[in-house]
């Protein structure tokens, strides 16, 4: 397991924040990843492929002034249609999906991915991973750094979008 910390923001025109983001952060690499979500009594989890893998993820989500503070259970699955099928016997049916397409960088120790999330529209997503066992202090500074990065890169805590992408989705 690990600790995301996360924020995101809605991206109106993303042209001006992407050349903010080439002229300051380290450019990693484009993607694309197919998320779709499935949700049974037990709870709910996301089904990513990306890049030809598969990966499974459980998220235990708190939401606190739009900052996403999340324990993730992740593994991979191969082949994905046989998890499914074992998923689909334990009752948990698709509940929605979305594709995201973009760019992620790398600045000051924070992954920022600025893309499209189709069908909802441009955002770009500031995360901090973190070890599993992250005290209160460490997840503060987290916090604390991703708010910083909004004002470096010309945003504002009023540009953080508190919704889910699944309350976006009106699902």
């Amino acid at each position: 397991m690990a600790r995301e910390i996360e924020l995101k923001i809605r991206l109106s025109d993303p042209e001006p924040f992407r050349r903010r983001l080439s002229a300051l952060a380290e450019d990693l690499w484009p993607y694309t990843k197919d998320d779709t979500y499935y949700r049974g009594s037990a709870g709910s989890f996301r089904l990513r492929t990306s890049g030809g893998a598969a990966v499974v993820c459980l998220k235990q989500k708190t939401v606190a002034d739009g900052i996403e503070t999340s324990r993730e259970l992740e593994f991979t699955a191969d082949p994905p249609a046989e998890f499914m099928s074992f998923a689909q016997a334990l009752g948990f049916r698709e509940w929605y999906s979305k594709r995201k397409t973009g760019h992620a960088w790398r600045w000051n120790g924070i992954l920022i991915e600025e893309g499209e999330v189709s069908p909802l529209g441009w955002f770009a997503e500031f995360e901090v991973l973190l070890d599993d066992d992250a005290d209160a202090a460490a997840i503060e500074t987290a916090r604390l750094s991703l708010l910083a990065s909004l004002e470096a890169l010309g945003l504002s805590r009023d540009d953080i979008e508190p919704r889910t992408y699944s309350q976006l989705l009106g699902v």
